[in-house]
């Protein structure tokens, strides 16, 4: 891809890798703290009843970063990037829009012991310029991805130890996990030395340092897509994404901005909120002494009215869960779903833990044996984004009124700095609750936030039975297995709160009205399901 002069880095949606930043990898990506950059709203909308035929033909329209760094799709940068090179490449396996691993490259696959599976590819798979999909090209692809030193997909690696050519459609995979969860890894796309030749529904039709232009790949081995044209075109942010779309130069623009809702017009725009792996929690100090308590973590779960923080601070642009796990997961137990608002049950549960009312000032407090219920809220805010740090002052107010006293500590943050001040208070763990969000891998391993030093568990839970339900998780050989160890840890979570989960955020899709079968999209693999897309 030729450089555009006009600017020196992708300004769209940023993702990265790293400590707390925004990460969206498909499937092997690391859940890790990130900045209050997108909001949400209830339930992704339910898909409306289509009573048009499907139709072949149709331009698609989207932004892409300015001077696009890179046309290797294991470099990708941003959401944008991300979303062109999902219809160029495909990959070995790909994940529902529910999280549950399914056949692309690799039509099927088999164990042949713990941690080692034989895959089988697709036959008369056929890249873009005519030639044939072979195991060594996997093990090419795999190989210089091991060779990047920074990768959207590096998080992959963590858990392959080798990929090896078994035969011209074969490959044998060894993985250093058993369970079936170490499939999650193969998820990265597949890809020749050749720029923007792969094997996917698109082919590239032309290319220049503004715009490049796909066209359906009518050879493709999966679905005829409807759409013959999928046109990408320079925008250095989302704001003027948006702006194109209004003025009718693009007629799609999927957007994490708060207001999206403002878009919809009945007849001309549909807005889709679509769920994400984006989920914040309130993580407890484990050193600290008033949340070593178990009944104390339970009341402030209890005693934070999320339906309110959603409302007044995220524009409804968020879904409350009690798990770890995205409410829209085939994983997720709607058993898990106790923690629900009631000041009364809150009170109650402190009131057992030893923290008896007093008043001060004419302010209702609680005080153990003699001192005050004080605790120091850390959170994060940047200079163009508060969204965050006015949810902390939120819950801050809702535990005053059950007799906390609540200093808020707002540091600062930005994306993509694993050495900025709210980091570097995060690590120095001085603070009793700490606001903070994560991206969850689609794999759910949610061993980094539960086990003792692991690279999330900023509030250091040491919980044995914890790490055993989540270790039941990764070692399950079956998808039965891993749901049964799945409601099993949901279950001890909610029971035990080591952390709080508050909700999960929700971006959105902004959409011409004449464009069909977008309702089940979700986030990260927006485009995961365009074959089905058309315009009416």
């Amino acid at each position: 891809m030729k450089n555009s002069q006009k600017a020196n880095k992708p300004v769209l949606r940023l993702i990265a890798a790293g400590l707390c930043l925004l990460m969206l990898a498909p499937g092997c990506s690391r859940g890790r703290p990130r900045d209050a950059e997108s909001q949400d709203t209830p339930a992704p909308s339910a898909s409306p009843a289509v009573t048009d035929e499907p139709r072949q033909g149709g331009t698609l329209r989207l932004a892409m970063p300015v001077n696009a760094p890179s046309s290797d799709p294991l470099q990708v940068t941003t959401e944008e990037m991300l979303n062109l090179f999902s219809l160029v490449y495909d990959t070995l396996l790909t994940v529902s829009p529910s999280g549950e691993l399914e056949p692309c490259l690799c039509e099927s696959w088999s164990s042949e012991g713990p941690g080692v599976w034989l895959l089988k590819l697709r036959e008369g798979v056929k890249w873009h310029d005519g030639k044939e999909l072979w195991s060594g090209d996997v093990v090419n692809t795999y190989e210089a991805l091991c060779e990047l030193e920074e990768s959207y997909y590096k998080p992959c690696l963590d858990h392959i130890i080798s990929i090896e050519t078994e035969t011209t459609k074969s490959l044998r995979v060894r993985l250093d996990t058993v369970g079936i969860m170490g499939l999650y890894s193969l998820t990265f796309p597949i890809r020749k030395n050749k720029a923007l030749v792969g094997t996917g529904a698109y082919r590239l039709d032309s290319i220049t340092d503004e715009q490049i232009v796909l066209k359906v790949n009518e050879n493709w081995w999966n679905k005829r897509p409807y759409i013959d044209r999928v046109v990408f075109s320079e925008r250095d942010s989302n704001s003027t994404a948006l702006a194109s779309y209004e003025a009718g130069q693009l007629n799609m623009a999927p957007t994490d901005v708060l207001t999206a809702g403002k878009y919809s017009k009945a007849g001309e725009t549909n807005v889709l909120d679509v769920m994400t792996q984006d989920m914040e929690a309130l993580l407890f100090n484990s050193g600290s002494r008033v949340f070593s308590e178990r009944n104390v973590r339970l009341a402030v779960a209890h005693g934070i009215n999320r339906s309110r923080i959603i409302t007044n601070v995220y524009s409804n642009r968020a879904r409350a869960a009690d798990v770890p796990i995205p409410p829209d997961s085939w994983l997720y137990d709607s058993r898990s779903a106790i923690l629900n608002y009631d000041a009364q049950a809150a009170a109650s549960l402190l009131n057992e833990a030893g923290y008896t009312v007093f008043s001060s000032d004419g302010t209702t407090l609680r005080k153990p044996a003699g001192s005050e219920l004080a605790v120091r809220l850390l959170t994060s805010a940047t200079t163009e984004n508060t969204v965050r740090s006015e949810a902390a002052a939120l819950i801050a107010s809702q535990l005053a009124e059950l007799g906390f006293k609540v200093e808020v500590v707002t540091a600062a943050h930005s994306l993509g700095d694993p050495e900025s001040e709210f980091v570097n208070a995060l690590k120095a763990g001085d603070w009793d609750m700490a606001l903070v969000g994560f991206n969850l891998s689609l794999g759910s391993d949610l061993s980094s936030y539960v086990d003792p030093g692991g690279a999330n568990n900023y509030g250091a839970v040491n919980d044995p039975e914890l790490s055993r339900s989540v270790l039941k998780m990764n070692v399950a050989d079956s998808e039965e297995s891993l749901r049964e160890a799945a409601y099993g840890f949901q279950s001890y979570f909610v029971e035990n709160v080591p952390f709080l989960t508050l909700y999960f955020r929700l971006n959105s899709i902004i959409f011409s009205a004449d464009i069909e079968g977008v309702f089940g999209a979700r986030e990260p693999l927006l485009f995961a399901d365009e074959k089905n897309w058309y315009f009416r």
